[in-house]
């Protein structure tokens, strides 16, 4: 004898049924999340491109950390967590070569006295053409380094720490090491480093450009840059280039109070 119940009732009627656990359509949109994470995360371009999107996010969260914790302690949470992004997508990276890399280092160096030398012209011109307040400005940070306290002196540390070694990982990654390459492309993968075409070329300029306040200056290191990967077709000659300028404009900022060029 069966249970009705599971028969399907009286004669005539539809047998009843009950979804399995997990088969509902709050599972079934659980899955398909979990499919698009998964999508994300085995995008070969995901690599490049988290670290500075993760850099991005964490800036612009900034502006609301601070009044609860403090730019010191905003700043050093996003080095770490960048880092931490950076080693989970260490896999992808291209192997180190040191080739150009001297070469890098010494263009690296004259890209920051072009920087210095544009971002005090374009900032003239700007004067002089009434132009110069619809122009962003980086906010900076001012230290003062007479007397200063220890606590101050290692965070100046990770300040130029994520300057000259996180910050030109993240951009040269993304901009060179797939965005230059995806631009030819799809499978980025398949292109050979340092290739670059008219369009390619132009596109990197201008995304790297308008990530940045000092667009004259922006506009011919970041062209300088393209020039060193098509030469030497290794992303760490340009990581180094940069690494370079960036500790450099570090020193000039810290010399010469320059708070606004960090």
């Amino acid at each position: 004898m069966t249970d009705p119940d599971v028969a399907g009732g009286a004669e005539g009627s539809e047998p009843r049924r009950e979804d399995a656990p997990g088969t509902g359509e709050s599972a079934v949109a659980a899955v398909r999340e979990d499919e698009a994470a998964d999508g994300l995360l085995a995008w070969p371009g995901f690599p490049f491109v988290a670290p500075l999107a993760a850099f991005l996010v964490l800036t612009s969260a900034e502006a609301e950390l601070v009044p609860s914790l403090s730019y010191e302690v905003c700043y050093s949470l996003k080095v770490a967590l960048c880092a931490l992004v950076l080693w989970f997508c260490r896999r992808a990276f291209p192997p180190w070569s040191s080739r150009g890399v001297a070469m890098a280092v010494s263009l690296g160096a004259a890209g920051c006295v072009v920087w210095v030398v544009l971002e005090v012209l374009q900032s003239e011109v700007l004067k002089a053409a009434g132009l110069a307040v619809w122009l962003p400005r980086r906010a900076g940070y001012e230290v003062e380094l007479q007397g200063i306290s220890v606590s101050r002196a290692i965070f100046v540390s990770v300040r130029l720490l994520g300057l000259c070694v996180l910050v030109p990982l993240l951009e040269e990654l993304c901009w060179r090491g797939f965005l230059a390459p995806f631009l030819i492309d799809d499978d980025f993968r398949t292109i050979a480093a340092g290739t670059m075409t008219k369009r390619s070329f132009l596109i990197v300029v201008v995304a790297f450009t308008s990530m940045h306040p000092e667009i004259l200056a922006a506009v011919v290191w970041c062209s300088g840059m393209n020039l060193l990967w098509m030469r030497t077709r290794n992303l760490w000659a340009c990581v180094a280039a940069h690494a370079s300028t960036n500790l450099l404009l570090g020193g000039y900022v810290l010399a010469t109070r320059s708070w606004h060029l960090w």
